[in-house]
């Protein structure tokens, strides 16, 4: 049973047109009549200048009116000629609010496509308030199943009305991922709202990798520069983010002269001071040294910045408040602020934790869940670290080992003891077949050599295996949409994946990753072809040094396993003994590979 109904009128010269063949019951709902649920969504469209402009109301004919009033020249300007509503007994208040910005969203991810495709448009939903605020409710999941999904896919599509025939095509997409008129949980709701709050305080919001940190960023900064029109903010992102991230403030209409999307160089050469800074990814933070760009160090030349140690210093002294998005388990080189230095320039800040996993999606036919995997992965890697008995993450080690030990076709985690390429590229390509819409990649250690020029290289192969002949990916930015012939045929890197949500993954683990006479994972340097990554041959005879190393190594893997929305499996690359240490530390019973 249909869990919706829509009514399509033309538009002319103000005037709905059609009004007189509808039913008596859709003329009283487009009246607001309070006898009946009046609750409804709405979209204008325009065949002209192909603008639409996405609403709620409770009394349609009122509000249609009240838009061409003449005070709102930019919906005028709009041209419409088209408006489609869509009803459901099951919008209230909350169910309008989210209905109303999964649409904002999901047009404008459908827009961005189209621009893509050299359809020059400027914004195409011209929202001025981008919604409202939406957080968690109970009917939720229901609406975007029996509602949103059908109503795209059935009716917007089919009618022309939108480009993308499936809404688990734009799902993959950043402008949804990251959208700052995202649905949030109650825990990111009452932590902006904290945030907000409380100007004067500095924040630290500790989380693992897919527990929201980015979306809480993007509403973080919307709803301040909603609510604080003057407010100056700084955001600081990774080199590789920066274009997502303009993209997706600017087409939601959030991006002002207020605000600065750029690396921490860029922010700190700006010359500007901000009355917010938010930095994504905290724990990639600059530390003044020889293993990072020059541009890097050249910060500390000036001579209000010659005592710093780190960007971070910097920064704490161009923001009136610093609000830090971290991860202590996704620092990946000695260029990367240390945890010492980085505890030590908090120690006043509010820490919080985001604890809700986003990522990882688990089919609820399991008996585990994805908090169990994240678990189980930072055991196998971190349990000899003392890490985990820190207060930098959160660990539970009652985790379900169950999600090790599945061995069915759908099993979440998985794991080849033989021909790894070739086993775990059959199961990308044939989940591909089902799921034409999923990106998937195989990712590995840094255990094969790679210069910059191998980038534009496309017969330099990296990766070797009987007649499979694989490259590492040719560009770090924006790796997953590259347009190369042979993208879904590259091996991605940490550089490349690290902040990207993927649909199934591989992971090569390589040698530079090995098991002592104790039974410990150690990083072992001359496996580690990367010199950025290590430290140099007289830093690295020192014991701290040597512990910090093996992080950096177990941290880009742990980057690596977490990258599968859908699926993980590893392949042993020129390392077969971590076969038997993961086996043991997670308590595997045998385990079949599919021929």
């Amino acid at each position: 049973m249909e869990k919706y109904k829509y009514i399509q009128l033309d538009v002319k010269n103000s005037q709905l047109l059609g009004l007189e063949n509808l039913s008596n019951n859709y003329r009283r709902v487009l009246k607001g009549d309070v006898d009946l649920n009046t609750n409804i969504i709405y979209i204008y469209k325009s065949t002209k200048t192909k603008k639409i402009y996405i609403g709620q109301t409770s009394n349609f004919i009122q509000r249609h009116a009240q838009h061409y009033n003449g005070s709102d020249e930019k919906f005028l300007k709009a041209k419409f000629d088209k408006v489609i509503v869509l009803l459901s007994g099951l919008f209230n208040g909350s169910a309008l609010d989210d209905v109303e910005g999964q649409l904002i969203t999901y047009f404008n991810a459908d827009s961005a496509n189209l621009r893509k495709a050299n359809v020059l448009y400027d914004n195409i939903v011209i929202n001025g308030n981008r919604g409202n605020k939406t957080s968690a409710y109970l009917e939720k999941e229901k609406i975007a199943c029996d509602v949103v999904l059908p109503f795209w896919e059935k009716v917007l599509y089919p009618n022309g009305w939108v480009s993308t025939p499936t809404l688990e095509e734009l799902k993959n997409k950043a402008l949804v991922k990251y959208s700052p008129i995202k649905t949030l949980t109650n825990e990111q709701d009452q932590l902006i709202t904290e945030i907000i709050k409380n100007p004067k305080d500095n924040y630290v919001i500790n989380g693992d990798a897919g527990t929201g940190k980015t979306v809480l960023l993007t509403n973080l900064v919307a709803r301040l520069l909603k609510e604080k029109t003057k407010i100056q903010i700084g955001v600081v992102v990774q080199k590789n983010w920066i274009k997502t991230g303009r993209e997706i403030f600017k087409i939601f209409d959030i991006s002002s002269n207020n605000l600065l999307v750029a690396t921490s160089t860029t922010i700190i050469n700006s010359g500007k001071t901000f009355d917010v800074i938010i930095v994504d990814e905290a724990h990639k933070l600059s530390r003044r040294g020889n293993k990072q760009m020059s541009s890097f160090n050249q910060v500390y030349k000036k001579q209000k910045y010659v005592n710093c140690e780190s960007h971070l210093e910097i920064l704490q002294k161009l923001g009136k408040q610093i609000i830090l998005m971290y991860d202590v388990l996704q620092a990946i080189r000695p260029a990367n602020i240390s945890r010492d230095k980085f505890i030590n320039l908090t120690k006043n800040y509010r820490k919080r934790f985001l604890t809700a996993q986003f990522r990882i999606q688990t089919t609820k036919e399991k008996h585990y869940t994805a908090e169990d995997y994240i678990n189980g992965i930072k055991h196998l890697l971190y349990k000899d670290t003392g890490l985990l008995n820190s207060k930098l993450t959160l660990f539970n080690p009652n985790f379900d080992r169950g999600v090790f030990n599945d061995h069915s076709e759908e099993a979440y985690f998985g794991y080849y003891s033989t021909e790894p390429i070739h086993n775990i590229m059959k199961w990308l390509e044939e989940d591909k077949i089902f799921h034409p819409e999923h990106t998937n990649r195989l990712l590995a250690g840094l255990v094969e050599k790679w210069g910059i020029k191998d980038g534009k290289n496309i017969n330099k192969k990296h990766f070797i295996e009987g007649d499979i002949q694989m490259r590492w990916n040719s560009t770090q930015n924006d790796w997953i949409n590259i347009k190369d012939k042979d993208a879904e045929e590259q091996v991605g890197s940490v550089f490349a994946v690290q902040g990207i949500d993927l649909n199934k993954v591989g992971v090569l683990i390589g040698d530079d990753l090995q098991v002592n006479k104790n039974g410990h994972l150690y990083g072992e340097p001359k496996n580690l072809l990367n010199n950025n990554c290590k430290f140099s041959r007289k830093d690295i005879a020192n014991l701290k040094n040597k512990f910090e190393f093996t992080l950096f190594v177990l941290n880009m893997y742990y980057v690596l396993l977490t990258r599968g929305i859908d699926g993980v499996r590893i392949g042993f690359w020129k390392n077969e003994h971590f076969q038997k240490y993961l086996e043991d530390t997670l308590t595997i019973k045998s385990f079949k590979e599919k021929k």
